[in-house]
């Protein structure tokens, strides 16, 4: 039987992937199993959001209506914005440093793996962003698609000079600048990348903020 680490790497590349063993480990794991319904779910709200077609108006409706219309659009957009700015302004920076070591902590087995991925299951998870990883940095022994902050995000372990560091690809997640991030068991960096932010958490790495530079500069980010 498969172990939690092939299944989330499996499950990362194609989330609907069924096959005996992966069926096997659902059974026997719950954690897991819980982990797939969430990728397929962000799946399924990516592929309706892609598939959704603006509606067409009948050209004998009446103008007064398309006004009444464009006006609930733009209510809508302007409390939208409301929102998202009320957000912004509410949620501190800390809180991506919680999430962050949150992640990390919840997948420690992934830390523990030494045999380095070969490179097409490394694109497998990075191909889809339309992202790659320069080897130069070091072997890459851990690969997987995850779901953080609601969104399904590339999660790899590199194993560098200074030792393994732990690396989330948020595209989603905007930083001004570079943020220190650290607990009990892990300290790293959240640093601006050009989509997004990159997250590089290590146990013990004397030069964290070192690494986690070399790392972002040896992705590339794609068209």
């Amino acid at each position: 039987m498969i172990d939690c680490l092939e299944f989330r790497r499996r499950a990362g590349a194609e989330p609907f992937a069924v096959d005996a063993e992966m069926e096997a480990h659902r059974r026997e794991c719950a954690a897991c199993a819980r982990h797939q319904d969430e990728l397929r779910a962000m799946d399924g709200v990516i592929r309706r959001a892609l598939a959704v077609e603006p509606p067409v108006r009948s050209a004998a409706a009446p103008a007064r209506a398309g006004r009444g219309r464009l006006y609930a659009i733009a209510a809508s957009l302007v409390a939208g914005i409301a929102v998202g700015f009320a957000l912004l302004v509410a949620v501190p920076r800390a809180s991506i440093a919680r999430e962050v070591i949150s992640h990390v902590g919840h997948e420690p087995g992934a830390l523990l793996q030494t045999v380095p991925l070969a490179l097409v299951d490394i694109a497998a998870v990075l191909g889809q962003d339309g992202m790659r990883l320069d080897p130069a940095v070091g072997d890459v022994t851990y690969a997987a698609r995850c779901v953080f902050d609601g969104r399904v995000v590339p999660h790899l372990v590199v194993q560098t000079a200074e030792g393994p560091v732990t690396v989330l690809v948020l595209r989603h997640r905007e930083v001004g600048k570079p943020m220190r991030i650290q607990d009990e068991r892990f300290e790293g960096m959240v640093l601006p990348a050009p989509r997004g932010s990159i997250a590089v958490v290590g146990h013990n790495v004397r030069d964290i903020g070192g690494v986690a530079e070399r790392v972002v500069a040896a992705v590339d980010w794609g068209a």
